[in-house]
């Protein structure tokens, strides 16, 4: 990748991020605090129907759950390069196990959230049949169109979260 190309991303991850920092703050007079559980129930269930489209392998039905023109900004590692690349023009590879743990949910009102976790890839290399696990952190911004909670922007990093990976679901079954 040229560095052209990595400053680029950069700069727009950088600007994505700043965009959710200035909605965030704007929201915040106006935040309920912490959301009733049904609105948290909302975006959990939204979250269990994306890990089923993943897994599903369906694009389509990936595609019904996000809203319109959304943006995803992946770890740009090597590790995620090669998952892209095996995905072959797909979200994701075939077969590809999504669990996806988090950390904080925040609703600001009926159309704006913000979810911050950590996320857990596997997936079986193309090549080799190797099982290849990927991990990332993320912020989600998510908006309610009137038909449920839709990721609307996500910046995601390889870095763990500050208080390193969480132990997730896919882990304790193992």
């Amino acid at each position: 990748m040229s560095l052209n190309a990595v400053m680029i991303r950069r700069s727009a991850a950088s600007a994505l991020l700043g965009f959710v920092v200035l909605l965030l703050a704007g929201c915040a007079g106006t935040a309920p605090e912490g959301g009733d559980a049904s609105d948290v129930s909302g975006i959990d269930q939204a979250r269990e129907q994306f890990q089923a489209a993943v897994a599903s392998g369906d694009p389509a039905a990936l595609g019904a759950l996000i809203y319109p023109d959304t943006v995803f900004v992946q770890p740009a590692t090597e590790d995620w390069v090669a998952m892209r690349r095996a995905a072959a023009g797909a979200p994701f590879p075939q077969g590809t196990v999504m669990d996806i743990t988090p950390l904080e949910t925040k609703i600001f009102n009926e159309e704006w959230a913000y979810d911050f976790g950590a996320t857990r890839l596997t997936y079986q290399d193309p090549d080799t049949g190797e099982e290849i696990e990927l991990r990332d952190t993320y912020l989600l911004l998510l908006r309610n169109t009137g038909e449920g909670w839709k990721p609307y922007r996500e910046v995601a990093s390889a870095s763990p979260p500050p208080a390193g990976w969480p132990v997730s679901s896919m882990s304790a079954e193992e």
